[in-house]
């Protein structure tokens, strides 16, 4: 009998020790920076000494795509490894009544992780459905802290609220549900909501403040992530830390206000760089950063406030600077340290990525749209896997531009809006050389007509796959 609790004692220590190998992960994404906004990628706006430090100490990739230039869609692939026509959810999603989400029959990272029992958690904006049943908690998260879409987003009808919910700005109970009740009315009516700029704050299902009091966003998001850590230290885990900035309309705690000598975007990338120093540090202090990979990265490229110099276009746009942001990679033990790389990476590969370094097989039917970079980051291949990367239109399944190697293949580049007319050189098909032309200055698709038919077919073949995924 004495054996045979040794040989259990003797197993459950082997069992933990297997666990306390399983390697953590922190996705880290930024909404609306842009390529430039990053003192490492040449801003001289704002200084960002722990991410400059983090591309330092592992890799700083210079071709990285989010898979759209809006962010619904860009989440949705980030977090599946599954291009947002296919998944469904191939535009912006709004906080109106009956509105869609990412579908809980799609898997995501942290359900995946799950197979391993990892701890998951998401701080920061989901922004794939308010609904409950499209909710974080029903995507394979065991918390949920922030916001549930943009910032400059109305409350939703059809969310639990907290029975101690906090009110802001002279709210009561009262006002709160006559804001629902408005925001129901303008849906059902089809008008263009006007409660702006007051989104609510959530835990779990329910909210729990209105309206979020946005000054102190970024420090609350960070020391609920600080804090996941610390809960979590003893076990695997999976942290989605999604800030709501420097979208619109911009915050900065009360000690990075004018931080940054510039303006409100680059003081909120001043606060975002401190938050990212105090995930580190959280995982040195815990004896957690070399067994833990953080990749740092933004949802599209940026508003009207950012740069994504020396690209060309910015978010909502397919031109380089729409789905090209900047991304750094960083694990002592895993990834490469002092690496700079021109190779094409995509958000896409985090999926099967992560599950290679979790030792988890790739879902049994899924159709990927990722590669599995692990033996890139390792420095075992100086070679990406992926060799081209697709462009889509925000808010639309109408494929509009193809990348292969230094190659790239654009119907139109600039989405229309009531601010940007579209010139006939604009609605032109372009063919541009990138590494030549970073910018996208010089079509040169009468010189190499052959190269663009060749591109548009491997487009156009690509986009007839995703297009029969969809179809039931």
């Amino acid at each position: 009998m004495k054996s045979y609790k040794i040989i259990i004692v003797l197993l459950f220590a082997i069992l933990s020790q297997a666990q306390a190998k399983q390697k953590n992960f922190i996705i880290i994404f930024t909404d609306d920076q842009g390529y430039e906004d990053l003192s490492c990628y040449g801003s001289n706006k704002v200084k960002t000494p722990n991410i400059d430090q983090m591309a330092e100490e592992g890799i700083k990739l210079n071709s990285f795509y989010v898979a759209s230039s809006v962010c619904s869609p860009s989440r949705a692939a980030l977090l599946t490894g599954r291009m947002p026509k296919r998944v469904g959810v191939p535009g912006v999603l709004f906080p109106k009544k009956n509105e869609k989400g990412l579908s809980s029959d799609e898997i995501t990272i942290a359900e995946m992780l799950k197979e391993k029992d990892y701890a998951t958690a998401l701080v920061g904006k989901w922004h794939l459905g308010h609904d409950k049943k499209y909710l974080p908690l029903n995507q394979g998260f065991d918390s949920y802290y922030g916001i549930p879409y943009s910032n400059n987003m109305s409350i939703a009808d059809g969310i639990d609220i907290a029975a101690d919910v906090v009110l802001n700005d002279g709210y009561t109970l009262e006002m709160m549900h006559s804001d629902i009740s408005k925001v129901d009315e303008e849906s059902k009516k089809g008008a263009k909501n006007s409660l702006k700029n007051k989104p609510p704050l959530m835990r779990g299902n329910e909210i729990i403040e209105y309206p979020c009091n946005q000054n102190t966003l970024t420090e609350r998001y960070t020391k609920e992530a600080v804090s996941f850590i610390k809960d979590n230290k003893d076990k695997p885990f999976f942290l989605y830390f999604a800030h709501s900035f420097p979208h619109v309309p911009i915050y900065a705690g009360d000690r990075f206000k004018g931080a940054s000598g510039s303006t409100p975007f680059y003081d909120a990338m001043m606060e975002i760089d401190w938050s990212v120093g105090e995930v580190i540090k959280a995982l040195k202090e815990n004896g957690l950063d070399e067994n833990t990979i953080v990749i740092f990265t933004s949802d599209n490229g940026p508003n009207s406030h950012g740069s994504a110099k020396p690209l060309k276009g910015r978010k909502f746009d397919t031109y380089e600077g729409g789905q090209r942001v900047p991304a750094i990679m960083w694990g002592p033990q895993d990834i490469k340290a002092g690496v700079i790389s021109d190779e094409i990476v995509s958000s896409l590969d985090l999926f099967p990525t992560i599950a290679k370094y979790a030792d988890i097989s790739m879902p049994k039917g899924l159709i990927s749209d990722g590669y599995d970079i692990s033996k890139f980051l390792k420095g075992k291949s100086k070679e990406s896997p992926r060799k081209e990367m697709y462009f889509y239109g925000s808010n639309s399944t109408k494929i509009d531009g193809i990348r292969v190697g230094d190659w790239k293949y654009i119907i139109n580049g600039y989405r229309k809006t009531s601010w940007r007319k579209l010139s006939e050189e604009d609605l032109k098909p372009k063919l541009y050389n990138l590494k030549n032309d970073v910018s996208e200055k010089n079509n040169v698709i009468e010189e190499y007509p052959e190269k663009a038919q060749e591109l548009i077919k491997q487009m156009n073949a690509y986009d007839a796959t995703l297009e029969k995924s969809t179809k039931k």
